[in-house]
């Protein structure tokens, strides 16, 4: 099954195929990940490849996603070596709910906020490090993700400004993929952002 384009600009079409191979490998890795916390099967869409402005990155996902686009909780890496860029994981209000009462045996309206915060960061480095392992293995490369950042509502707002600390730019290629269930009870976004130097051949 392929993958979707919209308006990728002047990248080559290779250069498209690669990356959205690339995410693909490694939302499938992150999906795994995700069903082993939740103890329950997790799948991927094929990614979405879009050329966007620098402005519009937050411009509203496909899918289930986008009804609850100014409730999306965000954790967010700068993504360094072979494959660099700014990779966004986002849960809907339900997943977040679901992740922290997994994570912590409790209901989620008695995790204070600061414990939140802290497993949701943790839910996000073991997410994307499954991702960038994967990525690295195909690749041949060391890929390294940041600290994560934690965007608790409205998250998708962040991403210009995190991609314009990376490079200035006016626009950029936004591959993303969602990710649930089964039963569409959970449901997560995988958004990643590739440097421009992804596509330079060396």
């Amino acid at each position: 099954m392929e993958g979707t384009m919209e308006s990728a600009g002047s990248i080559a079409p290779h250069g498209i195929d690669r990356i959205r191979e690339l995410v693909s490998i490694g939302a499938g890795h992150a999906s795994r990940a995700l069903g082993d916390l939740l103890g329950l099967p997790c799948r991927m869409r094929v990614p979405l490849v879009r050329m966007l402005p620098i402005e519009r990155l937050d411009a509203p996902f496909a899918g289930a996603a986008r009804l609850h686009e100014g409730q999306l909780t965000g954790i967010f890496f700068g993504v360094d070596g072979g494959v660099g860029g700014t990779l966004g994981i986002l849960f809907e209000p339900a997943t977040r709910k679901a992740v922290l009462e997994q994570l912590l045996g409790q209901p989620e309206r008695d995790v204070p906020p600061e414990t939140a915060e802290s497993a949701l960061r943790e839910v996000g480095n073991i997410l994307a490090s499954h991702m960038v392992s994967a990525v690295a293995g195909v690749v041949g490369d060391t890929i390294l993700p940041s600290v994560p950042r934690l965007v608790d509502e409205s998250a998708p707002r962040v991403l210009p400004g995190l991609v314009l600390e990376r490079d200035h730019l006016s626009s950029a290629l936004r591959v993303e993929t969602e990710i649930s269930d089964d039963q569409g009870s959970v449901r997560a976004v995988l958004v990643f952002v590739p440097d421009p130097q992804v596509f330079v051949a060396p």
